[in-house]
């Protein structure tokens, strides 16, 4: 699923591949690259664990909301990641079709 995918890119500390689950391929991040990537490297060994998630529709639009936690050594950060996509409607772009990061909670 997408947010293993997504807590395996944080383990592994790849910021690229972190921003890129944000839509427009991590545009929607709000952050450039380098910028992105500065604020999630004080990370050094990330742990992340996902609790049991909700499914709602809203609009033409699923979400996914789920809370997380990234255990880095004695620090714990928790919040909410929510993942959104579109319905099948015609004329639905892949990037709008595919399961990405709408916001989170998480304080870094």
């Amino acid at each position: 699923m997408v947010l293993r995918a997504w807590g395996d890119a944080i383990e592994a500390r790849d910021w690229v591949v972190v921003r890129a689950f944000w839509g427009d391929l991590g545009a929607r991040s709000g952050l450039s690259e380098a910028d992105f990537a500065a604020q999630w490297a004080g990370l050094h060994y990330p742990k992340v664990t996902f609790g049991k998630g909700e499914s709602e529709g809203a609009a033409g639009s699923i979400y996914y909301t789920a809370p997380v936690t990234i255990t880095d050594g004695s620090r714990i950060i928790t919040g909410e990641v929510v993942l959104r996509r579109v319905n099948d409607v015609d004329g639905a772009t892949s990037e709008q079709l595919r399961w990405h990061i709408e916001g989170t909670t998480l304080k870094l």
